[in-house]
């Protein structure tokens, strides 16, 4: 599988953090979506209410991928959360141009960018 995320390491004192960073590499399609989806599970459970999905190494993302995200997006908005994607790629940023999610995700440069623009708490 070329896909992998990795988790932002909270301070042990700072958890449960109510802001997490993933940052996915490779290609995010039916089988490694999985992959995705038990990170962020993981990340729910810790009472996350706001995450930083870092795409800049994601070289593809399929319909399944798009579906994980929208989730993410639901249900952080359930907890009147968000979520905002960082480093969209020329090629990354096209898919979501041309399915539409572009406008229902915020969108910065980088990760800190990203971080910085969403509430601490």
């Amino acid at each position: 599988m070329n896909f992998s995320v990795h988790v932002d390491a909270a301070p042990a004192e700072a958890r449960p953090s109510p802001m997490r960073t993933l940052v996915l590499t490779g290609e995010l399609d039916h089988g490694s979506a999985p992959h995705l989806q038990r990170a962020l599970e993981d990340a729910y459970g810790d009472r996350c209410r706001h995450l930083v999905i870092d795409v800049s190494d994601l070289t593809f993302c399929d319909s399944t991928g798009i579906s994980v995200f929208l989730g993410a997006r639901r249900a952080l908005a359930a907890r009147d959360g968000g979520v905002a994607l960082a480093g969209l790629n020329p090629r990354i940023e096209r898919i979501f141009r041309l399915t539409g999610l572009a406008r229902a995700f915020d969108t910065y440069p980088t990760a800190a960018e990203a971080r910085a623009a969403l509430p601490a708490s």
